[in-house]
C-alpha cells in the first residue's frame, strides 16, 4: 500500500514537470517585440505587465523591467498556433514589484533691467507605488534677490502616503511644511487627510482629484508688528477644506509633456477677530520637453496666493494679500 502511494506521488510529479515543459515550449513560440523610444528593439516573452511597467523575459539575459513611459510600441509575433495547456504558472511571475519614479529640476536666472534680479531654485519629487500603497515626497527650495536685497528665501517639504481601496479610489494622508526666512509668517505646518480618485494613471496620462480636510498652524515672528491683531499669541491654528489636482499628459508622437498640479484651500474657521483668511491657491502649470529619455527642459508658471482681509470698522475692505507669481525655465532629469 505504501509502495503504491509513493508510485502515485512520483507519477504526479513527473506529469507536472512534463506539463511545465510543454507550457514553456509552447509559450516560447509566442514572442513580443518591444520598440523603445530610443530606437532599441527587444524580443522576448512578456511574463507580466501593468499600467506602469512591463516584465520581459529575454533569452540572453533573463527578466528585465521596462517602464511604459520609455516604450514606443509593442508588437506580438505568433510563430506556431497551438492549443494552450492549462498549467498554473503564477509561481514564476514576479508579484508586487515596486515602481519608483524620481526627478530633480534646477532653476537659475538673471534679469537686468530697472531692477536687477537673481534667482536660484531646486525641486525634487519621488514616488513609489505597489499594489495598494503609494509613497510620495516633494521638496522645493527658492532663493531670489532684487537689487542685492533678499526677496525670496524659503523651502517646502511635502511627504505623503496614499492607500488604494481599489484601482482608482484611494485615501491620502500628507504633511506640508514650509519655512520662510523673510516673511512674517515664517513657518507653516499643515496636516491633512482625505479621499482621492484617479481617473487616469498611465504612462501617457494622469488625472487625479483629491478632497481633503486638515489643520494648519502658522507661526509669526515676534517682530512682525501684528500685536494689534494677535495679542500675545505668536501662532494661529485654523481648520480648512482643500481640493488638490494632478494632471500630466504626454502629447502623442512628441517629446512634450503638459502638466498642472496644485491646490485650493478654504478655511472653515477664523482664529482671530480682525483678520479674515479667505483662501489660498498654490498652482504650478507648464510643459516638459524631453531632450533624451531622462533629461528635460521645463517651463512653468507658479502662483502662490493667500487672500487675506483686515476687518476694521474705520478701514473697510482693507486687503493684505500675499501673491507670488514666477515664470521659471529649468533643466532636470526624471528616472
Amino acid at each position: 500500500m505504501i509502495l503504491c502511494t509513493r508510485i502515485n506521488a512520483v507519477v504526479k510529479v513527473v506529469l507536472v514537470m512534463v506539463l511545465l515543459c510543454l507550457s514553456f515550449s509552447l509559450t516560447a513560440a509566442s514572442h513580443s517585440v518591444i520598440w523603445m523610444k530610443n530606437g532599441d528593439r527587444l524580443t522576448g516573452t512578456i511574463t507580466q505587465q501593468n499600467k506602469d511597467i512591463v516584465f520581459l523575459n529575454l533569452p540572453y539575459s533573463g527578466q528585465v523591467q521596462l517602464p511604459r513611459v520609455q516604450i514606443d510600441r509593442i508588437e506580438q509575433q505568433q510563430e506556431v498556433a497551438v492549443a494552450a495547456v492549462p498549467v498554473d504558472t503564477t509561481a514564476g511571475l514576479v508579484k508586487n514589484q515596486p515602481v519608483r519614479h524620481y526627478s530633480v529640476d534646477l532653476t537659475a536666472g538673471k534679469k537686468r533691467s530697472s531692477s536687477n534680479t537673481d534667482n536660484l531654485g531646486f525641486k525634487t519629487a519621488f514616488e513609489q507605488r505597489d499594489a495598494n500603497l503609494r509613497l510620495t515626497f516633494d521638496g522645493r527650495y527658492d532663493y531670489e534677490t532684487s537689487n542685492s536685497l533678499k526677496k525670496t528665501h524659503k523651502y517646502l517639504l511635502n511627504p505623503g502616503a496614499d492607500y488604494f481601496f481599489a484601482s482608482q479610489l484611494f485615501w491620502r494622508n500628507k504633511v506640508d511644511y514650509a519655512q520662510d526666512f523673510i516673511a512674517s509668517d515664517y513657518k507653516n505646518t499643515d496636516l491633512s487627510s482625505g479621499l482621492g480618485y484617479s481617473f487616469y494613471d498611465t504612462a501617457e496620462l494622469r488625472l487625479e482629484l483629491i478632497a481633503l480636510a486638515g489643520l494648519k498652524r502658522t507661526h509669526f515672528r515676534e517682530t512682525a508688528g501684528l500685536e494689534l491683531f494677535l495679542g500675545d499669541r505668536q501662532r494661529l491654528d485654523f481648520r480648512h477644506l482643500q481640493l488638490e489636482w494632478d494632471l500630466r499628459y504626454v502629447w502623442p508622437g512628441s517629446s512634450f509633456e503638459i502638466f498642472s498640479e496644485g491646490s485650493y484651500l478654504k478655511p472653515v474657521n477664523q482664529p482671530v477677530r480682525y483678520i479674515e483668511f479667505l483662501q489660498e491657491i498654490d498652482l504650478s502649470s507648464g510643459v516638459h520637453y524631453y531632450l533624451t529619455e531622462r533629461i528635460r527642459l521645463s517651463f512653468s508658471v507658479d502662483l502662490d496666493w493667500s487672500k487675506i482681509d483686515v476687518v476694521l470698522p474705520e478701514y473697510p475692505g482693507l486687503s493684505v494679500d500675499s501673491r507670488d507669481l514666477h515664470q521659471k525655465l529649468s533643466i532636470g532629469a526624471k528616472f
